[in-house]
């Protein structure tokens, strides 16, 4: 179970890293919780996260029918490794922007649901980087040897982290507190989570040899 546990870790721990800098979902939420309250920035990373559980699923099986052939496996690993180091730099030599624009009215309905959704769903289901990311994830955290139910748990922890995460994000953004917060070390976050991305990336590397 050890090797399961060093695997996890690095898995989740990637993948949170990944959460906290900022990207186009990112974005999203914060224009639907600054414009219309918590309750659209909820169901939004509501349909974020199920698009994501959309590629977590694909990327889980297709890495289950490659992973008894050494040489594809190893070089989809390698891949991937490359992909988590070209996000580290593009995290290393991010400039700070604002995040938060004029302070909207917001609109308070729940008729909106489908719409909101909607939103959340499709801005992730129709981002390529997220089936790329999630190949990546389960290339360097599986083995030939994993069983189904413990790739089933990553595949599950990475859907909540997902959601659960979002969903923090837009208590964040609704609080002035926090938006201030965000709105400074924003970029002092990147940073971090680039050298730790750059980090992960060489050292899978490193070990695939």
């Amino acid at each position: 179970m050890e090797i399961y546990l060093s695997s996890f870790l690095a898995l989740a721990l990637a993948h949170f890293v990944a959460l906290l800098s900022p990207g186009v979902d990112f974005f999203l939420i914060l224009a639907n919780s600054s414009k219309y309250g918590k309750f659209s920035g909820v169901v939004t990373s509501a349909g974020i996260a199920v698009a994501n559980l959309v590629y977590i699923l694909l990327a889980l099986f297709g890495i289950t029918l490659i992973k008894d052939n050494e040489l594809i496996f190893t070089s989809i690993k390698i891949i991937g490794s490359l992909y988590l180091i070209y996000i580290a730099y593009l995290l290393l030599s991010a400039k700070k922007r604002e995040l938060f624009g004029e302070k909207i009215e917001k609109k308070k309905s729940k008729k909106d649901i489908a719409k909101y959704f909607s939103m959340g769903f499709l801005s992730a289901i129709l981002n390529p980087k997220n089936s790329i990311f999630y190949f990546t994830m389960f290339s360097i955290s599986i083995q030939n040897d994993t069983p189904f139910f413990v790739q089933s748990f990553y595949a599950i922890w990475m859907f909540l982290a997902v959601l659960f995460w979002d969903i923090f994000i837009v208590y964040l953004v609704t609080n002035s507190k926090s938006r201030d917060f965000m709105e400074k070390y924003s970029n002092i976050i990147e940073k971090i989570s680039g050298l730790i991305l750059l980090i992960l990336g060489t050292s899978i590397i490193f070990n695939s040899f």
